[in-house]
């Protein structure tokens, strides 16, 4: 996993929801490293395969959650400073991954790869300024000195380098000091020390490195540690694997060196536990406690230190420190390596010790872990001082003896567990099961058992008998026998490519044999037995070997003896069989156009197999081997011919005679395509009948949990893939009611080219089968996920109505982190039963884990609500509820839909209040919710606006003000240009110009803690390997900023009190709409969604500071988007994609602003109109000018009609400008054949637009008593100032001779006649011909155009009636 740089507003993942099942067997937890956070009570080890258990240490040794995020042996941990409320912290892997964690949330923060391992990391704080303090991870590893790195976001900062022999540091220690600058002591693998003092570490970079003071080579070699004591003597302890001594600081004399007595013993660390104490551990888990020769620590010149309790002379008159206490290790220790044990000592020393510290006993505690077992033991040292010593009678009685205090390990955990009566669960958990398969598209999960069976079983079925109380009937599984050993590995090869046929399911086996099953009737179809090995994986060749029909019918197998098989599985026949590999099989990749398949060794060797002939056709080794690997992935999905991709053709030909491969020599000479290869590969649109799950996404994977062979499963429940399966089926042609004509020729149409369905079945049953499928997903999701145990009420109306059913024990919930990095929680010794689990731990314990639980909630539930097809529902729940209580009346569709609307309720509002004490309740993570405001999925992203809303309200005035005060300084109007997603221009007020390249990064704030305010570096090149990372979250957060307040302020306007914030806010919303695609916003991301969303909102805050006819033209603008590319049929209940969805949310956004601020909106469209008009007219403009309008003209027409509906009388105010709007939008071709009223309906509600067929002339009556009349041939217009108040009516004659208006107030009718010019050659005018006297009226003035109205009829060529209220008429006549 490379670190990529992600855009600033980059989608979160799907949301997924995690639940482990925990098998028989522990995970298998070899410890290689330790640490304990500076809080003292928790403990993180990390192990082997790449797991991190994070111990709680409190009235004993919990594992409390298990983070998986590498895959290779961690190999350092650290905290990310040496605060005690530290919650996050450092882990490094063997392949160079180093990830950045939340322990609270469990969520991995942030993640780079590079080259360098590292081996240790440790915090060090300094001040950077006089008020500020920064942190710093100083990394060693396998390379030269030492890393400084970024604990924020994972950059190497400089380098701490040295000048005399540079080589790889094997241990460091910081020393202060109250008067001098603190210094670096590091111990080389030579046996070097070197001495850096750290002095200016703010002005370093990548450029400049900081060198050392001094460095003295040591007399002992092979050190492992070094600690070091402030007291009135500086001592450094170190360590090496033999011997330990003790150095003064001072003058690097040494004090104190001792040699073990035993050669076998190993030391691997050690500290200074007191002024004459030292804690040695060793290699065979043992831990021995030292007192020191007395005199020996006393210096010259510096008077002893004479404390009341503290002796002057040797205890025992013994010059050799001796051992006091000591904890037992093992005694079977033949070899052990080096890492196999680890120390870490407790307290840390404070920064600046106080002298009262020194007469006070301090507490210590050693924290062992072991490889061997996967233990971790902590020992509580008893305080070994003066009075103590005083009281052994003699050196012979020493040392003492302890077992420590506490000792815990995840293997006695589950052995606590396996022996209570309610052992979990039974299927997936027997011993017996090797692998197991989930196939989506069935719903059916397969165990393959130890002795040779397979067992197929519905999947929701299984999962619910082990995790809910349900009636137990009978399971319905099936078992599968053909193997005779244990089962390895399953392969279902349709959910990968849908070329091959569903029926066919295979499995490999520990008897060297390959079968292929019927998934449908479970039978076995063939057996191959072609390797001489167990089988251990498969592989499915690249969809365009199309050199050859028969690859693609293929799967590959691979096998123990190191051999691949491609076998033939439609005719059951071994295609190829590469053997001869001397070393096991690392990788196969395919060259499909060159018809090669390659096989890569652990020796670095690729072996080149031809797959036509089955010949080896060569094997390389060394760096060629890796450049041919590394070109195999250019030819993966470009079919043959598209493009240069394949070999030269001579070379082609050349190799096919070679081969003596006939049939490419045809094709190479003749230029046709081998004989019956003709078949288009058509695997780009998914064929219709090819089932939900597998055009839509799965709802559910069962995988086996990464790094853990022991049976335990991670289930993942796929949110937004679930919610758009229920609605394809609910909506799809075979829902059983309520076909709407749409979907009946739907239907039509797709039974014609859909002859054979999923599983041959009709596709009746095939939706039958899927709809229960989703379905039963929902409810065992929504079983596990509900609220149980707060509101009784709520609970019977689960139970009795909605048929979910209560978990029967603690659910081990997981977490997924951006980059897929998981964490869940461990089993405790002590079982909690569900109703405690429910009110004490299971909503205070993650503000992540309650987000995403909330969120998949509601929105599943909210789905399950809206069903229009409820009859499904309601069959599956009477079954169930019958089975439980047949009695009772079966509960009908309303009550299932009130069901479901009050557990939405209970999710999204009055959970907070149910949960006690109150205080404890985590709150979903407001920045979770921000993210996902637009996600892709329509149902999560209501009920994220749902819920960050209800947070947000629940918040209060002031935490809104001390969120609105956190997140202000991430506006990026606001930051530094460098910093800024929006680059240093904005092009909201500014032509556009492409964005400058983004520069390098402030170290990103927390949430909530105070910002660690490091100095703001220049412009560094940021550095290659992952260098982004720390840009990264600051350009995240400068997206979570805009986005939240942007909410605040739409849905809670007046806080956002100062004026530059609310100003920063619109321009940075108006900006994200308008500016140009870069690779930091992409066109359609959902932070532009969010943007245009909240625009809309709140319209009414941010129009004083935009200039609102950018907003209108770049909203229209993707509006229209859609219009052209709408032809392809869409699946019913697919996410939209984000084209569709971003023209779908400017739609919504327009018609906020019009009905938000109609008038501002008109004006803007009509200085469009205007603007554009003006360049037209002028001719010296030589390039064409498009309207902006004219693209998107539908969408205009839309709000405008909009408009006439909601707001009348804001349309009659500004009529003359929407007259300017219309004229400009409509299709002036359409008009002259049809009346204006079938073109744009609404404008008949107004009297004051009249319309001339014959003339093809529309007149506008204005407020202002200015009528407008537009001319469509000539394209121009006449201005008539006809009245002193407004227009209430106009009306053209017949002939379109005369022109009558009408205006209420000032009570006159005004005649207005066409003249023609001498035999019609000018231009046509229009005079007043005549003006009349006519009553006046009071116009009502109601919202809607409902009331009646004045109106002008013409009766004849030259008289016309004046329709008044009441039933009035009045005529007059030219």
């Amino acid at each position: 996993m490379t670190a990529e740089v992600a855009p600033a507003g980059t989608k979160s993942p799907a949301l997924s929801v995690p639940v482990v099942i925990w098998g028989p067997k522990p995970p298998e937890n070899r410890i290689c490293t330790i640490r304990v956070l500076p809080d003292g009570s928790t403990i993180i080890t990390g192990a082997e395969n790449g797991h991190i258990v994070i111990w709680k240490l409190a009235e004993g040794l919990m594992p409390k959650q298990l983070m998986i995020g590498h895959s290779q042996k961690i190999t350092a941990i650290s905290q990310t400073s040496n605060s005690p409320t530290n919650t996050r912290f450092v882990s490094a892997s063997a392949d160079g991954r180093v990830c950045l964690w939340e322990i609270q949330d469990g969520r991995c923060i942030d993640s780079t790869s590079s080259v360098t391992i590292h081996r240790y990391i440790y915090p060090y704080t300094y001040k950077s300024s006089r008020h500020t303090r920064a942190t710093r991870l100083f990394c060693i590893g396998d390379y030269s000195d030492i890393q400084v790195m970024d604990p924020q976001d994972l950059t190497v900062v400089f380098c701490i380098a040295s000048r005399v022999e540079p080589d790889w540091i094997s241990c460091f220690t910081v020393i202060t000091h109250p008067e001098k600058e603190d210094q670096l002591i590091g111990m080389t693998l030579s046996g070097m020390m070197k001495v850096w003092t750290l002095i200016e570490l703010e002005k370093k970079d990548p450029s400049c490195s900081l060198y050392e003071d001094e460095s003295k080579r040591l007399e002992i070699q092979h050190i492992r540690s070094v600690s070091y004591i402030c007291s009135a003597r500086r001592m450094l302890l170190i360590v090496a694997s033999s011997s330990w001594m003790i150095i003064d600081m001072d003058d690097l004399s040494t004090v104190v060196l001792y040699k073990n007595k035993t050669t076998s013993k190993r030391c691997t660390s050690g500290y200074l536990t007191d002024l004459d104490k030292v804690t040695i551990g060793y290699t065979d888990e043992s831990i021995n406690v030292f007192q020191l020769p007395i005199t020996s620590l006393q210096k010259e010149g510096v008077p002893p230190v004479t404390a009341s309790n503290r002796p002057t002379s040797n205890y025992f008159d013994e010059p050799e420190p001796f051992v006091v206490a000591t904890v037992n290790g093992v005694l079977e220790n033949g070899r052990s390596c080096l890492n196999d044990v680890q120390y870490a000592f407790l307290p840390y020393e404070s920064a600046e010790p106080s002298p009262s510290l020194a007469g006070e006993k301090r507490k210590f505690s050693v924290v062992r872990s072991s490889k061997r077992d996967g233990s971790v033991l902590v020992w509580n040292m008893p305080p070994f001082d003066h009075q103590f010593m005083k009281a052994v009678p003699a050196l012979r009685n020493l040392p003492f003896k302890f077992n420590g205090t506490y000792r815990e390990s995840l293997a006695s955990i589950w052995q606590t567990i396996n022996e209570s009566e309610d052992g979990s669960m039974p299927v997936l958990n027997s011993d017996a099961v090797r692998c197991s398969l989930f196939v989506t598209s069935q719903g059916k999960l397969f165990l393959g058992r130890s002795d040779g069976v397979i067992i197929m079983t519905y999947a929701c079925e299984t999962l619910a008998r082990q995790w809910l109380r349900v009636p137990s009937e009978r399971a319905t599984s099936r078992i599968l026998t053909g193997h005779d050993a244990a089962v390895r590995t399953m392969f279902y090869p349709f959910e990968h490519d849908t070329k091959y046929d569903p029926q066919y399911f295979v499995s490999g086996s520990d008897d060297f044999s390959v079968i292929l099953w019927n998934i449908n009737s479970g039978t076995k179809i063939h057996r191959f037995t072609v390797h001489g090995g167990p089988v251990k994986s498969f592989m499915i060749p690249p969809p365009n070997c199309s050199f050859q029909k028969q690859v693609t019918k293929c799967i590959a197998s691979i096998a123990a003896d190191n051999t691949v098989a491609l076998l033939n599985i439609r005719d059951s026949k071994c295609m190829l069989l590469a053997s001869r590999h001397p070393f096991p099989i690392v990788q196969v990749k395919w060259r499909p156009l060159d018809d090669f398949m390659l096989v890569k060794l652990s020796d670095g060797s690729v072996y080149v197999w031809q797959m036509e002939t089955a010949n080896l056709d060569r094997i390389a080794t060394g760096l060629l081997a890796e450049d041919i690997m590394a070109a195999c992935d250019e030819q993966i999905g470009i079919e043959e011919g598209t493009d240069e991709t394949s070999a030269h053709h001579a070379v082609q030909l050349i190799r096919a005679l070679k081969n003596k491969n006939m049939e490419a020599v045809k094709q190479k000479v003749v230029g046709g395509t081998p004989s019956g290869s003709a078949t288009p590969s058509s695997h780009h649109g998914l064929p219709t009948n090819c089932g939900t799950a597998v055009q839509l996404g799965s709802p559910m994977a069962i995988i086996p949990l990464p790094g853990c062979a022991q049976g335990a499963h991670l289930v993942q429940f796929e949110v937004s893939a679930l919610i758009s399966g229920i609605l394809h089926l609910d909506s799809s042609a075979e829902a059983p009611e309520g076909k709407t004509t749409a979907q009946k020729l739907d239907a039509a149409v797709a039974a014609n080219y859909d002859t054979s369905s999923v599983t041959g079945l009709s596709r009746k049953l095939t939706w039958q089968f899927e709809a229960n499928l989703y379905l039963d997903v929902a409810r065992l999701m929504l079983s596990m996920l509900h609220a149980w145990s707060l509101d009784e009420d709520m609970d019977e109306v689960c139970e009795k109505r909605l048929s979910l059913h209560r978990p029967r024990h603690q659910v081990y919930f997981g977490n997924v982190s951006r980059q897929g990095e998981l964490s869940v929680s461990l089993p405790t010794r002590f079982a909690t039963d569900f109703d405690s689990f429910c009110k004490k731990s299971r909503w205070q314990a993650s503000h992540s884990l309650n987000t995403s639980h909330l969120l998949a909630v509601i929105a599943t539930s909210n789905t399950l609500m809206a069903m229009k097809n409820s009859a499904l529902q309601l069959a599956k729940i009477r079954k169930s509820v019958v089975e439980m209580n047949s009695g009772h009346q079966n509960p009908d569709r309303q009550q299932v839909k009130q069901g479901w609307s009050l557990v939405a309720a209970l999710h999204c509002v009055l959970l907070p209040d149910h949960v006690r004490p109150r205080s404890s309740y985590a709150p979903p993570s407001i920045e979770m919710l921000v993210r996902r405001w637009q996600d892709s999925c329509l149902e999560i992203r209501e009920a994220a606006q749902a819920l960050l809303i209800r947070e947000l309200t629940r918040l209060g005035a002031d935490g809104r003000r001390r969120l609105i005060e956190s997140w202000t300084p991430f506006l990026p109007p606001l930051l530094d240009d460098s910093l800024s997603i929006f680059g240093s221009k904005l092009q909201s007020s500014v032509p556009t110009i492409q964005p400058s390249a983004p520069a390098p990064p402030i170290p990103p704030r927390t949430k909530n803690a105070p910002p660690d305010v490091t100095p703001v570096r220049g412009s560094e090149p940021p550095t290659a390997e992952g260098g982004e990372a720390g840009i990264q979250q600051v350009r995240r957060n400068q997206a979570t900023s805009i986005i939240l307040l942007g909410v605040i302020g739409a849905e809670f306007g007046d806080e956002l009190n100062r004026a530059d914030l609310t100003r920063a806010t619109a321009v940075s919303l108006l900006e994200l709409l308008v500016a140009a695609p870069s690779n930091l916003i992409p066109v359609h991301s959902p932070l532009r969604r969010a943007a245009i969303d909240l625009l809309g909102r709140g319209f009414v805050h941010w129009e004083p500071h935009l200039e609102i006819s950018k907003v209108v033209l770049g909203l229209l603008d993707l509006a229209s988007t859609n219009d052209k590319q709408n032809t392809a049929r869409r699946i019913i209940g697919a996410p939209l994609n984000a084209i569709e969805d971003a023209s779908r949310t400017s739609r919504q956004a327009l018609s906020l602003i019009a009905l938000a601020r109609p008038p501002a909106l008109i004006t803007s469209l009509s200085m469009e109109v205007a603007r554009y008009n003006a360049a037209a007219q002028h001719q010296t403009i030589q390039h064409t000018v498009v309207s902006p309008l004219l693209k998107s003209r539908t969408e205009v027409l839309r709000i405008v009609e909009e408009l006439c509906e909601k707001r009348y009388n804001d349309i009659i105010t500004m009529l003359l400008p929407v007259g300017d709007i219309l004229v400009h939008c409509l299709d002036i071709t359409i008009l002259k054949h049809k009346s204006m009223a079938d073109v744009f309906p609404p404008i008949v509600k107004f009297n004051m637009v009249a319309y001339c067929s014959s003339t093809k002339r529309i007149a506008f009556g204005g407020k202002n008593g200015t009528c407008v009349v537009h001319e469509l041939r000539a394209t121009k217009t006449h201005s008539l100032p006809s009245h002193n108040g407004p227009i209430a009516a106009v009306a053209f004659s017949e002939d379109g001779k005369y022109l009558a208006t009408y205006g209420a107030e000032d009570g006159k009718i005004n005649f207005f006649q066409t003249s023609q010019s001498f035999l019609g050659m000018g231009q046509a005018q229009l005079k007043l011909a005549k003006s009349q006297p006519a009553p006046t009226v009071s116009v009502p003035t109601t919202p809607s155009g409902t009331s009646f109205r004045p109106r002008l009829v013409w009766i004849n060529a030259k008289s016309l009636t004046l329709m008044l209220p009441e039933g009035r008429e009045q005529r007059f006549s030219l």
